[in-house]
């Protein structure tokens, strides 16, 4: 495995090569085997790490609570972790041999833990029968090397977002007549009649069309937008299916970044919520997180919230967004087992789902628990229907720094630091080149 990694990226991917030089053999596991044995006797101690905030302890402790009434012997450790760093965290954790059981982790760093063989892989245990238990957008991610590594517990999808009172102004007409755009020709039309509203009495506070993910902060939505814009594009992603070589020098990609460098003449230089929500601006892509949110702010600021699935480039064309997934992972040891059974006991019942999700305003990742009546009504149901259209973030194990690198790409296309349109195009051939060395610094022997 080759040893330079390129300087536009960080230490992290040096962090996860250094874990794999030895042979990936991590805290005396090694990837070579990674089956779960049977499960004789539902006896001992399972160990999870789990979001620490009352909230989101409140389902898991139900869970413990109920799993350890049917089966007395089994004791349950509950260990609250930020999720700011648990990537991080648990991959030290692995390699000092002190790793929990159960690890609740974003989706897009599973392949790269079942690529070292950090974890369980579940497909050994008979989990693949669970696919009809859960919503098939959230099922896929899971797998590496068509091995199930891990089963789906919660959810969120960007939808657009619109402000109707500020399109009817642009528009000169009444909200309930307002026209969406069904294209990117007719968005930019629409964004230029919306920033054409300024005039002197707004020029300390002007309107925009849109708000974009830029600017310190916003790595990842920055780089979740820009995988949603290049489906969009009529791409397929920004890796190759088997994810070892980069597809960011093809045409999607950069037409892709060719719209964010347009829109960013319509949207404020740095990602701008507080904007959204005070009525100055368009349309933004957001989670249904904000719902609540966005109830209150457009009846403190006087106008009047919209929501809809994506908006396609094309007519009829690709409406994909990104979903934001998170899911149970099972660490690969001599206790994965029974782990593996409380982490199917938790995941596969809608009980635990719905008090882990409604809270938070998440989404369920069953089939079943989507259905409850919390997500009944227009709005939840834009955000149902979205999960129909997801882009799934590329499990690479260079992730973490490819991330990175689109987020600062995707600043600089919105606040257009780039001269013009060659400059974009010469800027994706760059960073195309930059991820292609990333690859070959894993796969290539």
């Amino acid at each position: 495995m080759k040893k330079k990694l390129f300087a536009a990226f960080s230490a992290g991917l040096a962090l996860t090569l250094a874990f794999a030089a030895s042979g990936c053999t991590i805290g005396g596991r090694t990837s070579t085997n990674d089956s779960i044995g049977e499960l004789t006797e539902k006896e001992g101690t399972i160990t999870i790490w789990w979001p620490g905030s009352t909230v989101e302890m409140q389902a898991i402790e139900e869970a413990k609570a109920d799993y350890i009434a049917e089966n007395p012997k089994v004791d349950i450790k509950i260990i609250g972790q930020s999720t700011a760093d648990f990537y991080s965290a648990y991959m030290l954790a692995c390699a000092g041999n002190s790793a929990p059981d159960i690890a609740y982790v974003d989706h897009v760093y599973v392949q790269t833990l079942a690529y070292y063989g950090y974890i369980a892989n579940l497909s050994s245990a008979g989990f693949e029968d669970l696919e009809e238990t859960f919503i098939p957008s959230l099922w896929e991610p899971n797998f590496y090397e068509d091995r199930l590594y891990a089963l789906p517990m919660s959810a969120n999808v960007l939808a657009t977002v619109y402000n109707k009172t500020l399109i009817a102004k642009a528009q000169n007409t009444t909200t309930d007549k307002i026209t969406l755009p069904t294209n990117y020709e007719e968005f930019v039309t629409l964004a230029q009649q919306i920033v054409a509203l300024n005039d002197d009495s707004t020029k300390n506070d002007p309107y925009y069309a849109i708000t974009l993910p830029s600017g310190t902060g916003n790595t990842s939505m920055a780089s979740m937008t820009y995988l949603a814009y290049v489906n969009r594009s009529g791409g397929t992603g920004i890796l190759s299916d088997d994810l070892h070589e980069s597809l960011i020098n093809t045409q999607p990609c950069m037409d892709a970044a060719l719209k964010l460098y347009e829109l960013g003449r319509y949207a404020p230089s740095t990602f701008a919520e507080a904007k959204f929500e005070s009525g100055k601006v368009g349309f933004i892509e957001m989670g249904p997180w904000k719902i609540s949110d966005y109830e209150k702010y457009s009846d403190t600021y006087g106008w009047e919230v919209g929501y809809t699935t994506a908006i396609p480039f094309t007519e009829g064309g690709n409406t994909g967004s990104t979903i934001g997934l998170y899911s149970l992972v099972v660490t690969n040891n001599s206790n994965s087992a029974l782990a593996a059974d409380f982490a199917k006991f938790v995941a596969t019942n809608d009980k635990y789902q719905l008090a882990f999700s409604t809270p938070q305003n998440l989404l369920p990742t069953t089939k079943t628990a989507i259905e409850d009546e919390y997500y009944s009504g227009d709005v939840w149901q834009v955000f149902v229907d979205q999960l129909d259209n997801v882009v799934v973030r590329p499990g690479s194990p260079a992730w973490t720094d490819i991330e990175s690198v689109l987020g600062t790409f995707v600043t600089n296309l919105v606040q257009r630091t780039y001269g013009d349109e060659d400059a974009v195009r010469q800027a994706c051939i760059g960073i195309h080149n930059q991820v292609t060395s990333a690859l070959e610094d894993i796969y290539m022997e």
